[in-house]
């Protein structure tokens, strides 16, 4: 309330303020705006009074302009798109001209790249940046969903909304059949978490796509590479406190909804009448006494609330003539939408950076700090939510007495009495990252640099489960387990370099060479125990240690090592050459040679050319150049690696594990081994690059267009083995996959008298293709459908049954193909017979579409009006097959899920011919499995969607308002999330992925998701 009322207080004032005349003497203004180098008018130029920003005017078509002034000791502001803008004062006169000089600020911005800056109109590799503006107002809790949409071909995608949820990032789709994890590097240091950054110290990301800007990172570049770049105070700037604070709503959006309650228990009746059942297990009574009674509230939006999100986030920045600082500190508190105990993520940032310099010595220092503790229950997820959603509206989960209940639907456990009492899981993670660089200039064009930093993080997760009774029955957490995990490690990075730039006439050189170790340690252990005391988790006389639990020098019940350790050592340069800016060329390589490799093959060499032409630079196009814009063409060519496998493959490891067998009466333990691989080496990804770029109306328009065409070789694929060998063989060099695709960029940037606009937009597509599996071919099971991994097809594509419609009468049954041993009924599935056989079955197997995203799209609007803006955000994805499955395909769900919902009342019945699913009927029927048992495109949507990401509307008080209250800045705005989605598929999030970055299946989309968010808030940005 209080703030409120703040905000109103200071609109109020300014409204007031910006109407005092600062001089009763009134002048008028005419002049001339040419431009320095034509000496031609500049029709449109803006001439605005920087005291009134609403008194301005545009230039006529001669570029003359007459202005009014209020004050003769204002100042006069003259913009235009293209050109720098001037400021003169007026000083009384009456005649001003002005000659403006075109602005290639936007040109000589610094782009970020690997060990080093570029000025943008010399990059030629294929990078992509995104400022600190994309960041802004955003509710976004990690860095990685704020960057969602901002760069083309960088996907990301949500499993589900929960808070510290995981996220997959891939940047140009998938290229290889393991780990496609793009590398992530934070100020310089190789490694670190994307997601305990806080994203208002970030200054920049820059995306790495091609081999021309990623080789010179080597054996980890082959996904693409992340380069993140955090603030640093300025030069001979006052101290400057900055302070932003976003508070908010996260509200639970359901996509779909059950049907009424009587009307669930009509349908159960049609199911059990159309499968033959002489007895309806609803009377008509009962249903007349359901609708009298009505709704209960369905148990999913029982167990969540609305949940309160805080963003605050504080800076201290400055310098003086050869030092700068900035400390910062953030804190966020995302909560969780689930009823009960507070459950949610919280984290805490600071950072210190510092930069010194001394004659020839320049030191930089880094240090931040990040703590997260995440809050939740001690269940799954998905399972609470789909206890939740599978029972109908006549069920309540809790009586007047505060028992919580079960029913026919829910035997055994209840989501609500787990929620509230059933216990916790809490993780509490330290994160310390930090670097420390010295610099020495020998000479104008020669400098030597030092770098030594590292990551320690340390995890801890407590868990207990307590023990809930439920009436009439079932019992949750009977073992009263308590468990703890701690997992440490530890990240080492060395680097030493040599840089050179020189500048020979119209000639311009640069070189660099590095040499750099990394080094990474593990260490994890875990205690599991059962049966603690019920109220305060200790152990008791009772308590067991599960034979799970083990120490940082064993192995886990998986048989991986519990410590591991690995190290990379590698040489690697680049070398530049330019000429007025009109021709490029740049090589880069990397020798890595990594731990994970035997001795003879653990050194791999990664080069890249890359050479780019200024088209506009030629003398020929040099009218084009002034009245139109600039033209760069740039390519490039690579090869990238992968060194994502596990640590030791190449040698035969051993692991113990209990109850290997019995020996005089006793269990005894046993040891086991897996076997190794001594050829196993890097996996090498052939890239080539082919981009434009390219602006219009004298920069006002920006355009950018690549294509890519990406071939990974040596990728590891297991060997097949007849069932009777009894072991598995290790991985060996022998997949191949490409992946080729496209990207378009572009923005618009547009100053009127009073309004300014930026339209900035991008759109990408990749697509993947095995080419070589050792001639294997491998299916996965994803519930009721399948995957393949086959040659010439996109990695793991959905097979199923193709359906054909649906059988309308006894006549179309008789002799048709169906599958073996199912007798089938009018309004069951009916299948294309693919082989012509007679027979359904797995030999007429389509294969459909391909889970990744394809044609990802984003779109960013500004506005601003005198003292309003306005910010629009949209983001989605042109195409993408989605599974969905269970009890949101199937109705009464296996007799799992004992309701139906809205969107599946679209079944058939004669009435009804072309409906979406096919005729009710009871599980265990032959109609049943006919149609849901048997695994078909019925269960595959299409996942293109739209959605308004975000909204932000705000307000600031001009410079002179703000100067009076102290401030140099202030800003007050409200904030939208995931507002508005269009899409085809409406019963469910269609951004959910059932997949993740690697494309491995996570099982398909049910619903079973922590429900998504539509987020409510406001802000404020102040400075002083």
């Amino acid at each position: 309330m209080r703030l409120s009322l703040f905000f109103i207080i200071i609109v109020f004032l300014s409204t007031r303020f910006d109407k005092i005349v600062a001089q009763n003497q009134k002048i008028q203004v005419s002049g001339v705006v040419t431009s320095v180098s034509e000496k031609l008018s500049l029709p449109g130029a803006t001439v605005m009074d920087v005291s009134d920003p609403r008194n301005a005017v545009n230039a006529d078509f001669d570029g003359h302009y007459i202005i009014a002034l209020k004050n003769g000791t204002t100042t006069l502001r003259f913009t235009m798109i293209g050109y720098k803008t001037v400021d003169i004062k007026v000083n009384n006169k009456s005649v001003i001209n002005v000659a403006m000089d075109f602005d290639v600020s936007a040109l000589d911005e610094v782009v970020v790249v690997g060990y080093g800056t570029q000025k943008k109109r010399k990059v030629v590799g294929a990078v992509d940046q995104v400022n600190s503006e994309a960041f802004n107002g955003r509710p976004s809790a990690n860095t990685t969903l704020a960057l969602q949409g901002k760069a083309p071909s960088l996907t990301i995608q949500q499993t589900n909304s929960e808070p510290g949820a995981g996220l997959n990032l891939n940047i140009r789709g998938v290229s290889t059949l393991g780990n496609n994890s793009p590398l992530i590097v934070i100020d310089g240091i190789v490694g670190g978490d994307i997601n305990a950054l806080n994203p208002a110290d970030i200054e920049s990301v820059s995306v790495l796509k091609d081999a021309g800007s990623a080789a010179i990172y080597g054996s980890r570049a082959s996904n693409g590479v992340v380069l993140i770049t955090t603030k640093k105070g300025s030069k001979g700037k006052p101290m400057t406190l900055q302070y932003s604070g976003l508070v908010g709503f996260n509200n639970s959006k359901f996509f779909t909804n059950p049907v009424h309650g009587y009307e669930n228990a009509m349908l159960r009746n049609e199911a059990a009448y159309n499968s033959g059942e002489s007895t309806a297990v609803f009377t008509a009574d009962k249903i007349a006494e359901l609708k009298t009674k009505g709704d209960t509230q369905w148990f999913a939006e029982e167990i969540v609330k609305p949940a309160l999100q805080l963003n605050q986030n504080f800076s201290v920045s400055g310098g003086g003539e050869n030092s700068t600082y900035l400390v910062s500190f953030g804190y966020l508190d995302q909560e969780s939408n689930f009823v009960g105990p507070k459950k949610g993520m919280e984290r805490y940032n600071f950072r210190i950076n510092l930069t010194n310099e001394y004659n020839n010595f320049k030191f930089t220092s880094t240090l931040a700090y990040s703590k997260q503790k995440i809050s939740d229950h001690s269940s799954s997820t998905s399972t609470l939510m789909v206890d939740a959603y599978r029972v109908p509206l006549y069920y309540t989960q809790k009586d007047e007495n505060g028992n919580f209940l079960t029913n026919d639907v829910l035997q055994q456990y209840n989501s609500l009495g787990i929620l509230e009492k059933g216990g916790f899981r809490k993780y509490d993670n330290d994160d310390v990252f930090g670097s420390f660089n010295a610099e020495y200039k020998i000479t104008s064009g020669l400098k030597v640099k030092g770098v030594f930093g590292g990551r320690l993080w340390s995890g801890n997760l407590y868990a207990r489960t307590m023990q809930v009774d439920f009436l009439s029955q079932g019992v949750y957490g009977a073992d009263r387990d308590t468990n703890e995990e701690n997992q440490k490690s530890l990240d080492l990075n060395t680097q030493f370099l040599l840089e050179y730039t020189k500048t020979f006439g119209n000639h311009n050189v640069n070189g660099l060479v590095g040499v750099s170790n990394e080094n990474r340690s593990e260490r994890r252990s875990a205690l599991y125990t059962k049966f603690n005391d019920y109220s305060l988790g200790t152990p008791t006389t009772e308590t067991v240690i599960g034979k799970n639990s083990f120490t940082s020098n064993g192995t886990d019940s998986n048989g991986n090592p519990a410590s591991s350790k690995s190290s990379l050592n590698s040489l690697f340069g680049r070398a530049g050459y330019d000429y007025k800016d009109k021709y490029f060329a740049e090589f880069s390589f990397r020798y890595d040679g990594s731990s994970k490799f035997r001795d003879e093959v653990r050194w791999g060499f990664f080069p890249s050319f890359t050479v780019g032409y200024g088209l506009s630079k030629e003398s020929f196009m040099e009218s084009y150049k002034d009245n139109v814009g600039n033209i760069k063409l740039r390519s490039s060519y690579g090869i990238l690696g992968n060194q994502n496998v596990g640590n030791y493959q190449y040698q035969t490891t051993y692991f113990t594990y209990q109850n290997a067998y019995g020996f005089n009466n006793n269990v005894q333990s046993g040891t086991g081994f897996n076997f190794a691989n001594p050829d196993i080496q890097w996996e090498k990804a052939a890239t080539f690059n082919l981009g434009l770029d390219a602006d219009f109306f004298k920069g006002a328009l920006s355009f950018s267009f690549d294509f890519f065409d990406k071939v990974t070789s040596d990728i590891l694929v297991p060997p097949q083995v007849p069932g009777v060998y009894g072991a598995d063989l290790p991985d060996f060099n022998s997949g191949k996959v490409g992946n080729r695709g496209w990207e378009i960029s572009a923005s618009y940037r547009h100053k009127g008298k009073t309004v300014k606009q930026i339209l900035t937009v991008n759109f990408g597509d990749s697509k993947s293709k095995v080419l070589s599996f050792n001639g294997q071919e491998r299916l996965t099971g994803v519930e009721e459908l399948q995957v393949i991994l086959r040659e010439g097809l996109p990695f793991n594509s959905y097979v199923g049954l193709k359906r054909d419609g649906y059988f309308q009468n006894v006549e179309e049954i008789q002799g048709a193909a169906v599958p073996e041993g199912i007798t089938v009924q009018p309004g069951d599935n009916r299948y294309v017979d693919l082989n012509k056989d007679g027979k359904i079955d797995d030999n007429d197997k389509f294969v459909f579409g391909n889970p990744f995203p394809r044609y990802t799209f984003g779109a960013t609007y500004n506005v601003d009006y005198k003292n309003f803006d306005l910010s629009v955000f949209i983001q989605g994805v042109g195409k993408r097959t989605m599974m969905i499955r269970g009890e949101l395909v199937e109705p009464f769900h296996y007799n799992y899920g004992m309701t139906m919902y809205a969107h599946q009342l679209d079944y058939w019945t004669p009435q009804n011919p072309d409906a979406r699913y096919p005729r009710l009927a009871n599980n265990g029927t032959q109609s049943n499995t006919n149609n849901f048992r048997r695994g078909s495109d019925m269960y595959l949507y299409d996942g293109a969607y739209a959605r308004l990401k975000n909204v932000q509307i705000g307000y600031s008080l001009t410079d002179t308002v703000a100067k009076k209250f102290g401030m140099s800045k202030f800003r007050v705005y409200v904030s939208g999330q995931n507002l508005l989605t269009l899409s085809k598929v409406k019963f469910v999030d269609p951004e959910l992925s059932e997949f993740n970055n690697s494309m491995s299946a996570s099982g398909a989309n049910s619903g079973r998701a922590y429900p998504s968010q539509v987020y409510y808030g406001m802000g404020i940005d102040v400075s002083f």
